[in-house]
């Protein structure tokens, strides 16, 4: 992989707070830089322990996933705590935060894998276990901690 696509990753995560915000105002998220970064092809795998988990397809797919979950979720952050580079893709440790309608508050992190294609983001799995995250990203523990 490369440093490149580490930065796509970041970047994708810095416009996160932006992207919320439209997508609580029924924004056209068409032409946003952000919704660019997804590779017309892209598809988003659910956790698989999530019920019912499923796959979102291209760039309308990646539009419906984040636009459900901003109809189960009042609000809900993604914060990368770590993100490396592996020779199968980039992994992104995440913090999610999020607050339900009805008030209730929840965080976790998960691990995401990112693959990349012509610069833009084109595969995405999250994990909940750290070890499979890294396998599938090619990486060990031990190439983890040389990273950080």
């Amino acid at each position: 992989m490369s440093q490149e696509n580490v930065e796509i990753v970041k970047r994708l995560f810095e416009y996160g707070p932006e992207v919320q915000v439209f997508l609580r105002q029924d924004r056209d998220l068409s032409g946003h830089p952000w919704l660019l970064l997804w590779h017309p092809e892209c598809v988003i795998e659910e956790l698989a322990e999530v019920p019912d988990s499923a796959a979102y397809h291209g760039r309308e797919g990646v539009m419906r996933y984040f636009e459900q979950a901003g109809e189960a979720w009042d609000e809900m952050t993604y914060t990368p705590a770590e993100v490396l580079d592996g020779s199968d893709g980039v992994l992104s440790a995440t913090d999610i935060w999020a607050r339900s309608k009805a008030g209730v508050e929840t965080q976790m992190r998960v691990y995401q894998l990112f693959r990349l294609r012509d610069g833009m983001i084109v595969y995405v799995k999250g994990y909940t276990d750290r070890e499979q995250a890294l396998e599938a990203v090619g990486l060990s523990e031990q190439d983890a901690h040389a990273e950080s």
